[in-house]
């Protein structure tokens, strides 16, 4: 059996997902848990405090699933196709969460909220790019490439895919083919 707090966590990124940050509401979650708006106040202090919790637990997720593929990876090649395919494999578990809540919370009015977007970007950039300088060392990325702007525009990719897959209705894959995915970026970094 689920817990409350764990449905209030889950059911809360849902809402921030699919209907936007104005619809996180303690009545909007209350109503679809099927408790009442002072019940979610005995398990979290504040909405603020709710919206925190579920950034760390998708975010967390997300640098970890990246910092075990960097470690699995025997060349910045293998560590970058581990990375993608951990990425799209997380965008599917979560129906594309990460990204669509990272967007609503990057236009919060909520400097906290933001801060901690903006430092897990920084920390997922920060690992991407190291991949990428590894990759240009040892001789298997092009050397004539933008860090930043090629570990950002993958970031980029993903984000936009989700917001596809919600613009579309949610319907099927969110990557619908992963390896012509994992090709195409992989070809705009290795040396030819």
């Amino acid at each position: 059996m689920v817990k409350t707090r764990e449905k209030i966590l889950k059911v809360g990124a849902e809402i921030i997902a699919h209907e936007g940050l104005r619809k996180f509401t303690a009545k909007n979650l209350a109503q679809k848990i099927g408790i009442s708006d002072a019940a979610i106040f005995k398990h979290f202090s504040s909405m603020n405090e709710i919206a925190e919790e579920i950034i760390r637990r998708y975010t967390n997720e997300c640098i970890l699933r990246t910092k075990e593929a960097v470690a699995l990876g025997k060349t910045p090649t293998e560590k970058m196709e581990k990375i993608l395919e951990g990425h799209m494999e997380l965008l599917e578990k979560t129906r594309g969460i990460i990204p669509i809540i990272c967007f609503e919370f990057s236009r919060s009015d909520k400097r906290s909220l933001k801060r901690k977007i903006h430092e897990f970007l920084e920390e997922y950039g920060s690992i991407l790019k190291e991949v990428i300088r590894e990759g240009i060392k040892k001789d298997e990325f092009r050397d004539d490439i933008d860090v930043d702007e090629a570990a950002f525009s993958l970031i980029g990719f993903m984000q936009a895919k989700a917001f596809q897959w919600f613009l579309k209705g949610k319907k099927g894959k969110i990557i619908r083919d992963p390896e012509t995915v994992k090709k195409l970026i992989l070809y705009g970094l290795k040396k030819s």
